[in-house]
């Protein structure tokens, strides 16, 4: 992972990056910001102290401009073309090859947003706006359902036949926040079991029928 640029806005795609697990982060930059400039001083990434040089992105799987300069980011994306590498830059999507999407994050579970490259500024504030709305109840339930799903699975049974949507009603829901989780579990179940035996008695009656 190859990031050229270290300004305000590299600072910010780079906690992105790290957030989402990225490892072994190189920085091309002959200047950074103090928070750029701290994660190589705890090793969070590598940070080489000049100006972007084409074989600089050998051996990446992916690129990423940040530095408000246009020939900068232009070279970045033909050096990535040349070398079959996926590039994006910062407010530039002329010069991308791949697009990053806004993400929001609850326990488990990851919404991506994207708007083609054409509004930045809309992803963020929807992306704000469910993170205003996704809180820690939506990590817990889906833990919970997998529970019973890992459960049904090694039954035997088949976890694609099941309806799930009763489970992430907002009753259900609203539950989980007040703390319920073992009421959750049971009409978890509950529907799961009666979902099964409507799958079997379905599959009887289309046996009798070929019989």
């Amino acid at each position: 992972m190859v990031v050229i640029g270290a300004g305000k806005i590299a600072s910010r795609k780079i906690d992105g990056l790290i957030a989402g697990g990225a490892k072994n982060i190189t920085v091309i930059a002959p200047e950074a910001t103090e928070h750029v400039q701290q994660l190589a001083r705890t090793n969070a990434l590598d940070w080489h102290q000049r100006e972007f040089q084409e074989n600089d992105i050998e051996d990446a799987f992916f690129v990423m401009t940040a530095t408000e300069n246009a020939a900068v980011n232009r070279a970045v994306f033909l050096a990535g073309e040349a070398r079959n590498i996926f590039v994006n830059s910062a407010d530039d999507p002329v010069n991308c090859s791949s697009i990053l999407m806004s993400t929001v994050r609850q326990g488990d579970v990851t919404i991506a947003i994207s708007t083609a490259g054409k509004s930045p500024a809309f992803a963020k504030w929807i992306r704000k706006y469910l993170q205003g709305r996704l809180g820690p109840e939506y990590g817990i339930l889906i833990s919970l359902v997998n529970d019973e799903r890992e459960r049904i699975r090694s039954l035997g049974f088949s976890s694609e036949d099941i309806n799930w949507d009763p489970a992430f009603d907002f009753s259900v829901v609203q539950m989980v926040r007040d703390d319920k989780l073992e009421e959750v579990r049971e009409f978890i179940a509950q529907f799961v079991r009666e979902e099964i035996k409507a799958t079997e008695a379905s599959s009887a009656t289309l046996v009798a029928t070929d019989q």
